[in-house]
């Protein structure tokens, strides 16, 4: 048996440079309260300071400080048609906007950089844009709407869907007449996608295509942007949200009066509390998105009487075999298979017990859409990728560096064995169920067919060649995708269904497009939305506040 010692900050992660880029790209989905295009990296599980580079200056915590918040001594009042709260994807679109439309803007962004998760972002979707027509690429609007509600069984709203696919085109117009760079490549986002409507910004992501654009078109409508100043209580009257209490740094208090509040603050991806909500557990998960998205916008939101839409929610999370005290890469740190970019975190030849050392699921099920991967840790307690030495040198054949890396890999959460005795031992699993799940399954690997969950026999390959591995699949979360229920127009709703006045919610703050899971089969929706949104509450705000 291999005792495992290595330090968990020393290791984590799939790649290495690209990894970030790759991780929050993620077929265009992010939006964000903070940014940085190299090192996110806080203790966001134990509450230290975060200040690495990434223009944090608050105390980045898994919870957020907005809940206990009391505004005390105001140090200064603002008075603005629109503050928007947090300068992430949607943020800046929905600040450019409301400029544009001659509004007062504030914008107040938690660190000291604009950008937020959405840095990673690599494009987004677009049907019939100018890109297309001149590139001969065509299909329909109804294509896509119809898909997408099937995807979704129904549950989803199919108005929301066309009024952003419908505008996409004219959001990508507006975009690169604000500034922003795409490369002119169109694509089924690198053959995953069904239609070929993935438009790539220049460089590939959006730290180079779109926020240094927005960020200085922003700036150049006069967008009063207020960095290290993080939202932190909305302010009601008579039902109306007239304004926002915000806090520097510093600890300064300000009082924004504002006609209308858009939350653009990335979401919940950090908060504890809302994680297991979801119905995730904490101790198997790893943040690994940039810092400052502890739920800061769903906190106030629900303060002022929103309805909660968080258990309807959907995230960016995959699942990797490893834990760490935040997002840290390491290029040599382990082998791609086992962390998840692979297939062992994805499914493949190994096979997944549970706390209870059974198999439950055919764990080629996320194969049409690897954002699954993660659905079953919400009905287990704890996931094993259970494999052997045959199976690891077959995934990782064309890779025989990878493989050595194996050898000398020691971690909490990979147990190496020459008996599946000593494994399940080392993972305090019933040593006779588990022996008996591998034995069963590898009789069936024998007859060439799984007669419990119908794995397909091309992915089934038995477990008999020592040494014997496990590797506990912790969840590697980006962000999530939605929790404060909105209308069409990205207007705030309560628990009737009615708007609050004054406020809206855009980005992963208030996205309404999914239920439950991230249908990733048309490329880049996800940040179309976020565009789509923040321009769509702005102008709403515009026409209806002013």
């Amino acid at each position: 048996m291999t005792k495992t010692t290595l330090s968990r900050r020393g290791f984590l992660g799939f790649g290495a440079a690209g990894a970030l880029a790759a991780g929050l790209g993620l077929a265009g989905c992010a939006s964000g309260n903070s940014a940085t295009s190299n090192t996110p990296g806080a203790d966001t599980q134990n509450g230290t300071a975060a200040q690495n580079g990434s223009g944090v200056t608050f105390k980045d915590t898994n919870t957020s400080e907005s809940v206990n918040y009391t505004p005390g001594e105001i140090a200064e009042t603002i008075d603005c048609d629109i503050c928007v709260v947090g300068l992430g994807m949607s943020g800046l679109a929905a600040a450019v906007q409301a400029a544009n439309n001659g509004d007062r803007v504030v914008g107040l962004e938690i660190t000291n950089v604009t950008g937020g998760n959405g840095i990673g972002v690599e494009g987004m979707f677009g049907v019939n844009s100018k890109m297309q027509q001149e590139q001969n690429i065509t299909f329909t609007p109804a294509e896509v709407i119809s898909t997408e509600l099937q995807e979704a069984q129904m549950n989803t709203n199919g108005a929301a869907w066309a009024k952003m696919v419908f505008a996409s085109a004219d959001n990508i117009d507006w975009l690169q007449e604000q500034g922003v760079k795409f490369s002119g490549m169109v694509d089924d986002y690198l053959g995953s996608g069904i239609v070929s409507g993935f438009h790539w910004y220049e460089g590939n992501v959006a730290s180079v295509g779109y926020v240094p654009p927005m960020t200085a078109r922003a700036e150049e409508l006069g967008v009063d942007i207020r960095y290290n100043t993080a939202g932190r209580q909305l302010i009601v009257e008579d039902g109306k949200v007239v304004g926002i209490y915000a806090q520097t740094s510093d600890g300064d208090d300000i009082q924004i009066n504002a006609k209308a509040v858009i939350l653009a603050t990335g979401g919940y991806a950090q908060n504890r509390e809302y994680i297991e909500e979801r119905g995730f557990n904490w101790d198997n998960f790893i943040y690994g998105g940039t810092p400052m998205h502890n739920g800061d916008g769903l906190v106030m939101a629900l303060k002022a009487g929103a309805s909660n839409f968080v258990k309807n929610s959907t995230f960016n999370c995959t699942n990797i075999c490893g834990q760490g005290d935040n997002f840290l890469w390491k290029a040599d740190s382990f082998t791609a298979g086992i962390t998840g970019a692979g297939m062992f975190g994805t499914g493949g030849f190994p096979i997944w017990v549970n706390q209870d050392a059974v198999r439950f699921i055919n764990e080629n099920f996320a194969i049409d859409n690897f954002e699954m991967q993660s659905v079953p840790a919400m009905t287990q307690r704890t996931i094993y990728a259970v494999f052997d030495r045959t199976i690891l040198e077959t995934v990782l054949a064309a890779d025989p560096d990878k493989l050595a890396q194996v050898d000398v890999i020691t971690e909490d959460d990979l147990a190496v064995g020459d008996t599946l005795e000593e494994i399940a031992k080392y993972f305090d699993l019933d040593v006779d169920t588990f022996v008996k799940t591998v034995e069963d399954y590898n009789k069936m690997c024998e007859d060439g067919i799984d007669t419990e969950f119908a794995k397909p026999a091309a992915s089934m390959m038995p477990i008999t060649e020592p040494p014997f591995y496990a590797a506990k699949l912790n969840q590697w979360y980006l962000m999530s995708v939605g929790g404060i229920e909105c209308d069409i127009n990205a207007r705030v709703v309560d628990n009737t269904k009615q708007p609050i006045e004054g406020l809206y919610a855009v980005g992963t703050d208030g996205c309404m497009l999914y239920r439950n899971i991230y249908t990733i089969n048309v490329g880049g929706t996800c940040n179309c939305n976020n565009i789509n949104s923040g321009r769509t509450a702005a102008n709403h705000a515009h026409e209806t506040l002013s």
